[in-house]
């Protein structure tokens, strides 16, 4: 339970920080956006007087809906970008969570873009204390707007500090590709890679480092401001939602049942949650 627990967190933390974009990080998701207005410019709407509306098409929101809550994005953001994301894993009585802060660097449409983040968890003081265990994740990636996708590889779970043998992470790498597929009825995005460590199937005991496996996502846009998301990463299943509930603030939900097939624990199916925020600078 607790490899289980801290792999979702550590997996979900990723794709929170993946999923808060700023204006210039949503160049990169909103590749999507740019796509789907089909070169037509976007109408000027009037200042609304509701925090919460519907939107017409993408190009009215800050940020876009997320598209993985497991697999790491194949699209990176670039300098002066912000992000900050809380995310939490309920399963079989047994809450528990962490938080992350980072910024976007380089160009990655021009050359090479990325993020570094910092990773801070546990949120729950009843498995050992609050923020027993910290790491750094770093990615780095091009961004190909001509065919809507993007490239990235990347580290995560380099051990910063931690209370016990328990709350150590060893980090991992992986190798990403997103790309998308835009239309008039439902946009897709589709997410695939592999990587070692928290990437692996849950239920491998020993040589998570040198073991190796696939992850995928794909997600639909049923609305500008909603999105649908089948992940499977690290041997688990997860289906859920992305939402933007306010389109003029770069603020991202996200909520999913995890664990849907019981592959890692056959008495549950877990609830994740996340908030993600992005700011320029």
């Amino acid at each position: 339970m607790k490899l289980l627990k801290n792999t979702l967190i550590s997996t979900l933390i990723i794709s929170s920080v993946a999923m808060a974009q700023g204006d210039n990080l949503s160049r990169s998701s909103a590749a999507l956006a740019e796509l789907r207005a089909k070169e037509k410019p976007a109408e000027t709407k009037s200042e609304p007087e509701k925090l919460f509306y519907l939107v017409d098409d993408f190009s009215q929101l800050k940020t876009v809906p997320g598209f993985t809550f497991g697999a790491p994005s194949g699209l990176v953001p670039g300098w002066g970008v912000g992000f900050a994301a809380l995310s939490g894993v309920h399963k079989d009585s047994d809450t528990d969570g962490a938080t992350a802060f980072g910024f976007g660097f380089g160009d990655p449409f021009e050359s090479i873009g990325g993020a570094a983040s910092l990773s801070i968890g546990s949120i729950d003081p009843s498995d050992g204390g609050a923020f027993n265990r910290g790491s750094f994740n770093l990615s780095l990636g091009h961004t190909f707007p001509e065919y809507g996708m993007g490239l990235a590889v990347g580290m995560s779970n380099f051990d910063i500090w931690h209370d016990s043998s328990e709350d150590e992470l060893d980090e991992s790498f992986y190798a990403a590709a997103t790309k998308l597929f835009p239309n008039d009825t439902a946009p897709m995005i589709l997410t695939a890679g592999f990587g070692n460590e928290s990437f692996v199937d849950i239920n491998t005991d020993d040589d998570r480092d040198s073991k190796i496996d696939p992850f995928i996502s794909g997600a639909v846009y049923l609305h500008p401001q909603m999105s649908l998301i089948l992940d499977y990463t690290t041997g688990i299943t997860t289906f859920g939602t992305s939402l933007v509930p306010f389109p003029d603030y770069p603020v991202t939900v996200g909520l999913a049942l995890t664990d849907l097939f019981k592959e890692a624990d056959e008495d549950a199916i877990g609830f994740i949650g996340s908030l993600a925020v992005g700011f320029t600078f």
